[in-house]
């Protein structure tokens, strides 16, 4: 075995930072391990969410390595949140003013579909609200053998009030929207 041979562990924190391939010879082992990594992220966003294509040119670059230097700065969690955060940085970013509703919509609903599959907890349901909006968006979990996830906009005759902040969240024990708990923080 080679006293340069660089294993995965060591690579931990170069995952999902693109910058930290230039670290490493285009031929080596690290170099493809953490252009894996970052391609399963790539698409995970772009494949959900191609209209971002339009905005970044057809290889999401201008989007995606800017994003992902943001997110690791301020060491933001890559679960269910990821859309949230591609969106609150749009609105930081140079697209800022090419952001559309219909955009912000589709990043939150993805985030929500991205609860509703991964989420192990007892509740049903998340739903999302963002101060640039009225409406709510929701993700159900499945609740039946042949059902699947589901996510909605909620158009609310009795309206809640808006986070404090620009996003927030709350989840739901039933699979109905029969009470308001209140807003938490969009957690890092």
């Amino acid at each position: 075995m080679s006293e340069n041979r660089t294993i995965d562990s060591e690579l931990l924190d170069a995952l999902m930072v693109p910058a930290r391939q230039a670290d490493y010879p285009r031929d080596s082992r690290a170099f493809v391990r953490i252009d894996t990594s970052l391609r399963v992220y790539w698409h995970v966003l772009f494949d959900i969410c191609p209209e971002l294509l339009e905005l970044s040119g057809p290889d999401g670059l201008a989007i995606f390595r800017p994003f992902m230097a943001w997110a690791d700065a301020r060491q933001l969690s890559m679960n269910w949140t990821f859309y949230i955060w591609v969106y609150q940085w749009l609105l930081e970013s140079e697209f800022r003013d090419q952001v559309t509703n219909e955009l912000a919509r589709s990043l939150m609903a993805a985030s929500a579909a991205r609860w509703a599959t991964g989420d192990r907890s007892t509740n049903s349901g998340i739903v999302l609200g963002c101060a640039d909006f009225p409406e709510l968006i929701a993700g159900w979990k499945c609740h039946s053998a042949s059902g699947g996830r589901e996510v909605e906009r909620l158009e609310l005759e009795d309206s809640l009030p808006m986070p404090q902040g620009r996003l927030g969240y709350f989840t739901v024990a039933k699979f109905e929207l029969d009470n308001f708990p209140g807003w938490s923080e969009i957690p890092r």
